[in-house]
């Protein structure tokens, strides 16, 4: 996004937060040093600094929390693909024991005929 702001002289959007989970009027400002603005189309209820601060914690932990289950999750699917590999490769040895075994019986079966 960062190396298309020199196309555009503004950026629009429904609601601040849709932009950016926290930081919008850090944002805002740095677009504005080059020469880009940004406009909400909907703009949120005006809030206490200490509110926004709150906000904007609550955004980072929910952001973060994402993060963390999304990589538990990930961990999982990897443990599962390790699992079934692992489950193939046992079938494939079993179907190849099965294999010689039955060639075995065949050359025993050549041998006493």
């Amino acid at each position: 996004m960062f190396r298309r702001l020199n196309e555009v002289d503004t950026i629009i959007v429904e609601y601040p937060d849709r932009l950016a989970r926290f930081g919008y009027n850090y944002l805002k400002e740095f677009t504005k040093s080059l020469n880009v603005s940004i406009e909400a189309v909907e703009q949120n209820k005006k809030l206490e600094p200490n509110e926004e601060m709150v906000n904007d914690l609550i955004s980072m932990i929910t952001c973060f929390s994402a993060i963390l289950y999304g990589a538990k999750g990930e961990r999982k699917i990897k443990k599962t693909i390790n699992e079934l590999e692992k489950e193939r490769q046992e079938q494939s040895i079993n179907e190849n024991n099965n294999e010689s075994n039955i060639d075995k019986s065949k050359r025993q079966t050549e041998i006493n005929n």
